[in-house]
């Protein structure tokens, strides 16, 4: 169970408590078919039959929808048994219900995020955000639903909102916060903007990591702004320094060995370009459109026709409505 199920099933008392038959009534005793069923709950719920429970539980609730225990408990067992796309509307009612406070409906958007769906998360956190209006939580929120959804603009918005209403709270307003808004502006096409932002978040990773504690993420930035100049063929010095320095702290990483290669394509070094290329195609985990083209092209500017077209052969197989690839492959046909 995730970390933020874990929080709903504990915060909101769903996983461990029977609602016993004497206790469910809703305006006077529940009538006796409705007891012996809640009955038949409990008993396939403590021999472990969750399942079985949760069906006689939902047909309850159909017919008793504003019993909040009863709600509690259904919940809780959708989110134990991965129904997270049925317990979310509950968990929204919930919140009407007991009048939800600022963590209670942080933790239904995160679930919400994290069960990818992103259109109706950004719905239900833009009516976070207008019944909290001080909080910084939810359009911090909104940068993740927003992106998903690449709404770049929508998401950059935002990230400033998120940045004023949090003003110098530093454990929100971190290096991964400020990696994440420089990406959406770059994502956007804002590209002077999104540099300094990736500035001012390898500023924070020198501040606040210097013993390179976090290596992984390190060199995730780096190889990000590096690539970024390099397909823009901007910056090439500085690219490669990051580049490589993303290299050294993340040698298995395959789309790094893939900017490298491409680092020292652009700089006309194609025989070391092929060496780095070849690197990142035996580091990669899974097939990748991308650097078969990079290949390709190297291989056709060492001269190598052949394997070149064999590369681009192989990269539309995995990106076959490339138009541009299609075209390089045409070019080193015979």
């Amino acid at each position: 169970m995730s970390p933020v199920r874990l929080f709903l099933v504990t915060a909101l008392c769903l996983a461990t408590l029977p609602l016993a038959a004497q206790d469910a009534a809703t305006g006077g005793d529940l009538k006796d078919v409705q007891a012996k069923r809640l009955r038949l709950a409990d008993e396939l719920q403590e021999q472990g039959d969750e399942a079985g429970a949760l069906e006689v539980l939902e047909d309850l609730l159909a017919k008793d929808g504003d019993n909040v225990e009863l709600i509690r408990r259904v919940i809780g067992l959708q989110l134990r048994n991965e129904r997270v796309e049925a317990a979310i509307p509950l968990l929204k009612k919930l919140l009407v219900l007991e009048k939800g406070a600022e963590p209670e409906y942080a933790a239904v958007a995160r679930l919400m995020i994290e069960s990818d769906q992103h259109e109706a998360a950004n719905v239900f956190l833009e009516e976070a955000a207008d019944k909290f209006p001080e909080s910084p939580e939810f359009p911090y929120l909104l940068t993740f639903s927003l992106a998903r959804s690449e709404r770049w603009p929508d998401a950059i918005a935002q990230f400033e909102k998120t940045a004023k209403l949090a003003k110098e709270d530093e454990d929100l307003l971190n290096e991964t916060f400020y990696f994440r808004f420089a990406a959406a502006r770059e994502r956007a096409g804002q590209f002077e903007e999104s540099v300094a932002l990736f500035r001012k978040t390898i500023g924070l990773i020198e501040r606040n990591d210097p013993d390179g504690e976090n290596p992984s993420f390190n060199a995730t930035v780096l190889n990000y702004v590096a690539y970024m100049w390099i397909e823009r063929g901007e910056n090439l010095e500085e690219a490669g320094k990051y580049a490589r320095e993303a290299a050294a702290l993340d040698p298995a990483s395959g789309a790094i060995a893939d900017t490298v290669g491409w680092w020292h394509f652009q700089k006309g070094d194609y025989p070391r370009a092929l060496v780095d290329l070849k690197k990142a195609e035996r580091l990669i985990e899974e097939p990748d459109p991308v650097i078969f083209d990079h290949l390709g092209q190297t291989l056709a500017k060492l001269g190598e026709q052949e394997f070149a077209a064999e590369y681009f052969e192989r990269a539309l197989e995995l990106d076959p409505e490339n138009g541009e690839i299609r075209k390089r492959l045409e070019s080193v046909k015979p």
